[in-house]
């Protein structure tokens, strides 16, 4: 192809853009995907190429068409001129003719020339028409014939061109592809791997400033946490109020929120994370804890038992169903006792979390 070796040249240029192990810019791929785009427009001449064999092609394909039904009738007008010429000497035969028609058909006459030549003979001598018409029809069918032949002939050049030129598009084109596809593919791994890290990033602050707003408050409050990628725990009607540090009995104080609701309401993952330490104490009963992905740890107590599935190291996404509302432990009326630990750090009031998640 005349423009393969540009089209190599710029390729060359696309891999010395990014170099292995450097993170690949939005500025050079749109350097890369520029270079490409020269390429396509280099190839315009070589399309301009293809649709002119094409069209040659498609020309060749009607007249060869055009050719064969022509051939047909000169077939069908030498049948009907054949027997014309037939029946005339049929008719000459029949009628015993003139003097000069029997001696040119007489035994010695058919001996010399043979049947066919000896009634031809007699056909030219009575209706030079009919044999003229004959031998035109069956003439300019060898002569259509011959043209059909040399077409085909040409048509075969033409398609080893129409597939050189298209093969040599189609290298370039590849060969382009190719080489733009590693450097896209690997910044989109890199793209994936910066969202990645500036997520987990976002996830550390959140966690951090929760942990801290809880400390500079004695782990009164959640107020500083944020609700996004949060749901309410329980999936139902509830209500709860502000109960940390309330005192209970033996000299203990409350560390969490109760939300009453209905038993057997479902309780649901508060944020997407890991199921640790499925559990029965004597005072929360049947309880779990929930890891999330932020690193925050959730305590669900008084459960009436587990939903489907759940287990020691399960994934679980947020609002997936893990238990349902109950009393069991040191409990007279359905509620989830909800523990706090932003961060996995110490308990802390998770009341404030509340309202904005289930108000």
């Amino acid at each position: 192809m005349r423009r393969l070796a540009l089209g190599l040249a710029l390729l060359l240029v696309i891999i010395v853009a990014a170099p292995a192990g450097a993170d690949v810019t939005q500025q050079e791929l749109a350097d890369a995907r520029q270079k490409i785009n020269k390429i396509s427009e280099d190839l315009e001449d070589e399309l301009l190429e293809l649709d002119s064999v094409l069209i040659l092609q498609y020309q060749f394909e009607e007249r060869i068409a055009q050719i064969n039904r022509d051939l047909a009738d000169r077939e069908r007008q030498i049948s009907l001129a054949a027997f014309a010429a037939q029946d005339q000497a049929r008719a000459m035969y029949v009628s015993a003719g003139t003097s000069r028609f029997q001696a040119v058909v007489s035994p010695e006459g058919i001996t010399t020339l043979g049947t066919k030549n000896a009634y031809m003979d007699a056909v030219v001598d009575l209706d030079v028409d009919v044999v003229n018409r004959l031998e035109f029809l069956q003439e300019d069918r060898e002569r259509l014939q011959s043209e059909v032949e040399s077409l085909l002939a040409q048509q075969e050049d033409l398609a080893g061109q129409l597939e050189a030129v298209s093969d040599g598009i189609l290298i370039e084109l590849t060969a382009a592809n190719d080489e733009y596809q590693i450097l896209y593919q690997q910044f989109l791994r890199e793209e994936e791997e910066r969202r990645r890290r500036a997520a987990e990033e976002q996830r550390r602050r959140e966690a951090a400033a929760a942990a801290a707003a809880a400390a500079a408050s004695g782990n009164s409050s959640s107020q500083g946490t944020s609700a996004r990628g949060r749901t309410c725990p329980v999936a139902g009607a509830n209500t709860f109020r502000d109960g940390w540090l309330d005192p209970r009995p033996g000299g203990r104080r409350h560390h969490g929120v109760d939300m009453v609701a209905a038993r057997g309401t479902p309780l649901v993952a508060v944020e997407t994370g890991t199921i640790f330490s499925p559990n029965w104490h004597w005072a929360g009963g049947i309880g779990l804890y929930l890891r999330g992905d932020t690193g925050d740890i959730y305590y669900y107590a008084h459960m009436n038992g587990y939903g489907p599935g759940i287990a020691e190291g399960v994934r679980v996404g947020r609002g997936q169903t893990v238990g349902y509302v109950g009393s069991t432990g040191n409990s007279s009326v359905p509620h989830l006792h909800l523990g706090y630990q932003p961060g996995g750090g110490p308990l802390t009031n998770p009341y404030q979390l509340m309202v904005k998640l289930c108000r």
